[in-house]
């Protein structure tokens, strides 16, 4: 089976692709398709659009969007692995607000070690108060739980965005998972780490999520999911994430309809190769998830791959408005024209506009 990548401009563009797709139904006409989106806006907008294309009459857009599952990416593979590993991830210990409270006792149970100098400056233990700072280090003191919190989050972001780091650190390699050491200033995380993971017990989610790679390979039976899975409109995707993907794909067909605002810019390695700005300042996200899909799609071992860029609609009337322009130039990654050669503003021009708002 076949790990397909979607990209284009314009999320109504990826709609049609998918309305394309869909159109055609599974062998078995009862299977509920499964649609992953990032928010519910996106789930309402794009059951809209489909509406408009699935089951309707000659020249009309009466159809209707039914039988459709819109989870989030995150639960979809969540889920998969929970199917495989057998851990229900609601009673997964590694849930950030489960994990705060054994972290919190291998916390204080280490605060005086050396190694934890940092964290423990942080919270104001070894200090020396005196009259005049007595009450702020009580007060960081007190923040103890708020602080240890804070990194139950960290690691699960960690085991999500940078599973090969969290695996050197259960190797007993203080690594940032390329292969380079750890700063000195944060290396103490990953001694925290692995005595949080001893506290525990249980595998880590980056442990498991290999664990479930390789019997989602081996045994697709185990998960219930159709024979073809989209995930739609997404402008990030997670290391982790992909490793399952590419797992499902090994037996199924995952279609990633992923927004990338510049052709020119999913051919660069370089952020600051770009040349216009605003693709530069704001399309970090897309642009470091291009890098990192166009690596795994050249290296994916499980499944075929497939990379489709879909173009814009041609168009048939001329715009020349500030926003059509500006579009264009990001697509195209055209630098701004010099000061003096930049067109005339129509007065009447409100395509583009700056509101000043709270926030």
């Amino acid at each position: 089976m076949t790990f397909v990548l979607h990209r284009a401009e314009r999320a109504d563009v990826l709609a049609e692709v998918l309305a394309g797709i869909l159109a055609t139904p599974p062998a078995d006409p009862f299977t509920q398709e499964v649609v992953a989106v990032h928010s519910r806006g996106v789930e309402r907008w794009l059951a809209h659009r489909l509406s408009a294309h699935l089951g309707t009459s000659p020249g009309r857009a009466d159809g209707v969007c039914a039988h459709l599952e819109f989870p989030f990416p995150g639960r979809l593979v969540q889920s998969a692995l929970a199917e495989v590993t057998g851990l229900d991830p609601d009673a997964d210990p590694w849930r950030p607000e489960r994990l705060a409270w054994p972290l919190l006792d291998v916390v204080e149970a280490n605060l005086h070690e050396p190694w934890l100098y940092v964290l423990a400056g942080h919270l104001g233990v070894g200090a020396s108060p005196s009259s005049a700072n007595e009450d702020d280090d009580l007060a960081r003191r007190d923040r103890r739980f708020a602080a240890v919190r804070h990194l139950a989050d960290l690691y699960d972001r960690y085991a999500v965005h940078r599973p090969a780091m969290v695996l050197a650190w259960n190797d007993g390699r203080d690594e940032d998972g390329d292969g380079h050491p750890l700063d000195p200033s944060v290396a103490w995380q990953a001694e925290l780490w692995r005595r949080l993971r001893a506290a525990v017990g249980d595998p880590s989610p980056a442990e498991r999520s290999a664990d479930g790679c390789a019997a989602l390979v081996a045994e697709p039976g185990l998960v219930d999911l159709p024979e073809r899975l989209f995930l739609f409109g997404l402008t990030r995707l997670p290391a982790s994430y992909f490793d399952v993907l590419e797992a499902l794909a090994a037996h199924r067909d995952v279609h990633l309809l992923a927004l990338h605002p510049s052709p020119a810019a999913w051919a660069t390695d370089e952020q600051e190769s770009l040349r216009h700005p605003l693709l530069r300042a704001w399309g970090r996200d897309s642009h470091e998830m291009g890098m990192v899909l166009r690596g795994r799609l050249a290296t994916a071992t499980h499944a075929a791959t497939d990379d489709r860029h879909h173009p814009l609609p041609d168009e048939t009337t001329a715009d020349a408005s500030l926003l059509h322009r500006l579009q264009a130039a990001i697509r195209a990654d055209d630098p701004p024209d010099a000061a003096g050669a930049r067109p005339a503003l129509d007065p009447a021009d409100r395509s583009l506009q700056v509101h000043a708002c709270h926030g």
